[in-house]
């Protein structure tokens, strides 16, 4: 049995399926990892995926041809093996685009189990894409006038929000990909769309941000007017519900969120304009950015080490990993006068040392990427068309 399944020839039962995982997700330990460990929802969302994959063949419908197993000479797949070590030993791997015809990628966001990747695209549409099987999952979603440049999903994956240049926003329902609800009220775009940490509330950003109760999805309410303008960078909402705006000459505020009032002064660390933010997964930690990157204590406001540099490029994009470990960066020139391939740089968060030389694979501009919920994979998306899915290397434990 054990033979069949590692060479690929069966798939166990989801119950034996699991168990395996779970010996090797606290293999070092020596003990069996609880059903409730964080990584066990996504790796039942992928047995159910292969178990599909299976029923495809039995009825005939046959599998794609870049999912059919290959015959190899040489016995348990000799290519499998040493792709899944260098997994499981934490190297970097970068995968074969998942497209090269998306007409520009301008948003990405994965789903909280991770089984689907949402993008936002030039040509108005959303599409949805399935992780492991790296292919486009259904129909474009339609219905904006212009760029879908912002994409997000709620955290229990029902729903999913889309913003765009043409200025309102719209909620979609996963299941069935059909719309829930559109919201409008921002002139010039929603360039960032953002739920609560809950799915109770939703924030849209264009030229100010708003606030919206999705009591009733179908009929969200604005809560209280709008807020926060001059912005120079995405905002960034903690699970504790505090956000984060940027803005010009190089400062930061920090809003109680429900409120929509200020938390204290400003933050200056930048001599530039602040053009991306992020928090920590705990919401202790604050990264601003510009053409570095600085730290800040959330709760004193203080900025907590030296600035990380960029190499003089500006930051465009900014997340930390689900599991607080990576700090990851869209660095690059993207001016008329000086134009860059943009890079993917990536800071261990433990000593804030940079992990390897910065990720390339784009031509130009990338105005989109995002961590998966086990912090492993990172999409990416750029103006050239391409998806890019990749597996990050691991930090040393």
């Amino acid at each position: 049995m054990v033979n069949a399944v590692l060479n690929g020839r069966k798939l166990p039962g989801c119950d034996y399926y699991l168990t395996l995982v779970r010996v090797l997700l606290t293999y070092n330990t020596g003990k069996l990892a609880s059903l409730q460990h964080g990584e066990i929802k996504v790796w039942r969302s992928r047995w159910q995926q292969l178990q599909c994959l299976k029923e495809d063949e039995k009825l005939g419908r046959g599998v794609p041809a870049h999912l059919a197993p290959q015959q190899s000479p040489t016995a348990g797949g000799l290519a499998e093996r040493v792709l899944l070590g260098a997994v499981r030993a934490g190297e970097y791997v970068q995968l074969l685009p998942l497209a090269e015809d998306t007409g520009g990628v301008w948003a990405v966001a994965f789903s909280p189990d991770g089984s689907l990747i949402a993008t936002g695209h030039g040509p108005k549409i959303a599409q949805l894409w399935e992780t492991v099987a790296r292919r486009r999952s259904g129909s474009p979603l339609f219905g904006h006038t212009g760029p879908v440049v912002s994409v997000a999903f709620s955290p229990d994956q029902a729903l999913l929000a889309t913003g765009s240049d043409d200025g309102t926003v719209r909620l979609w329902n996963v299941a069935s990909r059909t719309p829930v609800a559109e919201l409008d009220g921002h002139v010039g775009g929603a360039s960032t769309v953002l739920f609560s940490a809950d799915g109770a509330l939703l924030v849209t950003v264009g030229k100010t941000v708003r606030l919206w109760d999705l009591a009733d999805v179908a009929n969200p309410l604005k809560i209280g007017k709008p807020f926060s303008g001059s912005l120079a960078a995405a905002p960034a909402l903690s699970s504790a519900g505090v956000l984060a705006t940027g803005h010009e000459a190089g400062v930061a505020y920090l809003w109680d969120l429900a409120q929509q009032t200020k938390l204290g002064g400003p933050l200056r660390g930048h001599a530039d304009d602040v053009t991306a933010l992020c928090f920590s997964p705990d919401g202790e930690l604050l990264a601003t950015a510009g053409q570095d990157i600085q730290l800040w204590n959330v709760a004193r406001a203080e900025m907590i080490h030296e600035p990380l540099e960029c190499e003089d490029e500006q930051v465009l994009r900014m997340a930390f990993s689900p599991d607080g470990r990576v700090l990851a960066a869209v660095t690059g020139h993207h001016n008329e006068e000086e134009a860059t391939n943009h890079v993917v740089r990536l800071w261990d968060t433990n000593e804030w040392k940079e992990l390897g030389a910065p990720l390339a694979g784009h031509q130009g501009t990338v105005d989109a990427a995002a961590f998966s919920s086990d912090s492993r994979l990172y999409v990416t998306g750029g103006h050239d068309g391409l998806l890019r899915l990749r597996v990050l290397p691991a930090p040393a434990a």
